[in-house]
């Protein structure tokens, strides 16, 4: 029995070892085999490998003192600007003249300020405006409606001093919202008139100017454009982009030609920009139905 076992125990240990043995063969293979694959690849990939040129690489030489001034003075040459020249005298005259007849325009009507006028008839205060060298002034009636027969004017003269001149009504037109008076005293006064315009003239998007007393800012001065023409059953309103405020009722708008084209009348309040004329054909059209108004 125990040569059985001994046999049994001998077996066991050469069948261990042979197994070892091949896997380290096998193992042995699989490095070998792997490990040529690998050198192979290798190989291939170095051969494959494009190559990149370059250009050799000379060596630098600092650049002779000479040769440095002659490069300073081309680079200087090459980047010294042209000389600005005055444009042609020609070509000066025609933007002067392209751009001064607005400028003058502007000056010429602002300096039509001293025939607008303040007028105060009680506790209500605005505006008016010289229509005839007689001293007749036009206005909204209610500038003096609450005391028609009290109104006083304030002329502004040029160098600032304020001249006061006591009105006369003459007459007036409730519904058209407007009133002529004279100055009783016409001594010292020398503004000229403002003549009244074309209404068939004015357009949208036309140039205005508004001069009247703002809050009793005496000859104050607005620009602004014709929105559009407004008709009403009484008459004829512009509405403008300058701004009204209170003391600007009865006050001038100006075309660029220093014409009268309306008076200032009032504002929608809670608004922008819907400021409103009466236009200067109904103040026509007033003294025309009343021509011993303004007859001297």
């Amino acid at each position: 029995m125990a040569k059985k076992e001994n046999s049994k125990e001998t077996g066991k240990r050469i069948s261990k070892s042979l197994a070892i043995t091949m896997i380290a063969g096998i193992t042995f293979m699989l490095l070998f085999v792997y490990g040529t694959a690998g050198f192979l690849l290798f190989q291939y990939f170095k051969h494959e490998q494009p190559e990149v040129a370059s250009a050799p690489i000379e060596a630098y030489e600092e650049p002779k003192d000479e040769e440095k001034s002659e490069s300073k003075e081309e680079n200087s040459e090459a980047e010294e600007p042209s000389s600005l020249q005055a444009p042609p005298s020609d070509l000066v005259a025609a933007y002067q003249t392209l751009e001064s007849p607005m400028e003058r325009n502007m000056e010429q009507v602002a300096s039509l300020k001293e025939s607008v006028v303040q007028i105060e008839a009680g506790e209500s205060q605005g505006s008016g405006v010289l229509i005839s060298e007689y001293g007749h002034i036009v206005t909204n009636y209610h500038v003096i409606e609450s005391s028609p027969y009290m109104a006083k004017a304030y002329f502004e003269s040029e160098d600032g001093t304020v001249m006061k001149k006591d009105l006369m009504l003459l007459g007036y037109d409730n519904r058209q919202d407007l009133a002529i008076l004279q100055v009783k005293n016409r001594e010292g006064m020398n503004q000229k008139p403002i003549p009244l315009g074309a209404v068939s003239e004015v357009s949208a998007g036309q140039r205005i100017v508004t001069i009247g007393s703002p809050r009793g800012l005496i000859n104050t001065v607005s620009d602004g454009i014709v929105s559009g023409l407004r008709e009403t059953e009484a008459q004829t309103l512009i509405q403008i982009t300058a701004p009204i405020s209170p003391g600007n009722s009865g006050g001038a708008l100006l075309n660029m030609k220093g014409e009268l084209i309306g008076l200032t009348t009032f504002k929608i309040d809670q608004s922008e920009n819907l400021n409103f004329a009466i236009s200067a054909s109904d103040i026509k059209q007033l003294i025309d139905e009343n021509p011993q108004w303004i007859n001297p």
